[in-house]
């Protein structure tokens, strides 16, 4: 159920394992924040922030794209580079990083148009031998 307050503030219960809760107020109090509902606001638009991009396609997008892999996986770097190849008008840069004999990671930043920065993700995510691909972007407003 959701009670109207005001014009600007509405009032909702949510439900959480006790685990969770336990773990979100002990992070609150170590970072400072003052409430519960100040945390879950921000962790709201966080998510929000996060996932936008997702799901609307004109948004103007930031942030960065990580991509952990086996350096040992014949021609996934050549395949990784020429991709981006593709997308050079919305990656200002690249950081190549050795984590082990074996794995790497790549962070690649980006910086355009959510439509085409999915696009780009969609791309790399078809590779299929990443051990893991994260895209982290904020909306720009």
């Amino acid at each position: 159920m959701v009670k109207k307050c005001s014009k600007k503030i509405v009032k909702t219960g949510v439900s959480f394992p006790s685990d969770l809760l336990k773990s979100f107020d002990k992070i609150l109090k170590e970072i400072g924040i003052g409430s519960r509902s100040q945390g879950i606001q921000e962790a709201v638009r966080t998510f929000i922030s996060v996932n936008i991009w997702k799901i609307k396609g004109e948004e103007s997008v930031a942030g960065v794209i990580l991509i952990h892999y086996s350096h040992d996986v014949k021609g996934l770097e050549e395949e990784l580079t020429d991709i981006q190849h593709d997308y050079v008008g919305i990656i200002p840069s690249t950081l190549h990083l050795h984590l082990s004999k074996e794995d790497c990671l790549q962070i690649i930043t980006v910086r355009g148009n959510a439509t085409i920065i999915k696009e780009l993700v969609d791309k790399i995510r078809s590779i299929r031998r990443l051990k893991q691909l994260l895209p982290v972007l904020i909306t720009l407003r």
